[in-house]
Formats: structure tokens, C-alpha cells, sequence
């Protein structure tokens, strides 16, 4: 189904493909339960890297904005136990040494602009990246 991208074109205003997935971007910054909602109304979700190849796509999106984004991982079900929002465990990872450090109530990641991620308050507002697949 190639008409998936193309619609998410129409919606977003930027983009990248890694493989099998489109991750694209209006250039707005909102909460991560604002963004996931966003991301699922338009009939996808929020990206969510599981290879180096995705990263780096939502990476470029990001640093074509200058702005964090929020990633589709959370420990929201289990306190230090991060997970895809579909409840799967972390197929692969990018963490900054040191984190995730749970400081204070830091449930979300970000993903910095060297494409390093960092878990952050959900309540902050991030880049909205949302992911296709192809």
C-alpha cells in the first residue's frame, strides 16, 4: 500500500523513509499524549526507531527542524521497563551514557539532535514525528 506516504505527505509538511516506514512532520511541538494522539488519528504513531537506519531517518526530520522530538517509548506501564507505545520491548536503542536516569518524572524519550535519546517529562513539549509503514 503506497498511498499511505503519500497521504502522510499531504498532512505533514517533512519527511524521511527508512525501508519499510515514512516518518514524517508538521514542524509542531506538543506533549507526548498529544503527539501519539495525533500520530494515531492520521492512522499511524509516534516514530519509533528499532534499527540505526530508523533513527537516523527521524533524526534527519528532527535536525531539519532544530527541535527534540518525542519518541513512541515510554515506561509508563512499568517504572523503568521502557517499551514501544504498543507494549513490545525495545528492539534497539540509542541511549546518552547515563540515561535513562528516571530523573524526577521523566516517563517519555527524546531524541537529542546528535540522534541520542534521553527519557524527559511527558508534559514537555517535543517535535510531533510520526511513522508509516510503507
Amino acid at each position: 500500500m503506497h498511498f499511505v506516504p503519500f497521504l502522510a505527505a499531504l498532512l505533514f509538511a517533512r519527511g524521511a523513509i527508512a525501508g519499510e516506514k515514512t516518518f514524517v512532520t508538521s514542524g509542531k511541538e506538543l506533549t507526548y499524549e498529544q503527539s501519539n494522539s495525533i500520530c494515531q488519528k492520521a492512522g499511524g504513531q509516534l516514530a519509533s526507531p528499532k534499527n540505526s537506519e530508523e533513527n537516523t531517518a527521524v533524526l534527519e526530520v528532527a535536525q531539519h527542524y532544530g527541535l527534540f522530538p518525542f519518541l513512541g517509548i515510554t515506561d509508563i506501564q512499568t517504572e523503568g521497563i521502557f517499551r514501544y507505545s504498543d507494549g513490545k520491548s525495545l528492539a534497539y536503542s540509542n541511549w546518552s551514557p547515563g540515561e535513562p536516569n528516571q530523573w524526577g518524572e521523566e516517563d517519555c524519550v527524546e531524541m537529542q539532535l546528535n540522534g541520542i535519546w534521553n527519557d524527559k517529562s511527558c508534559k514537555e513539549k517535543r517535535l510531533i514525528i510520526c511513522e508509516f509503514q510503507s
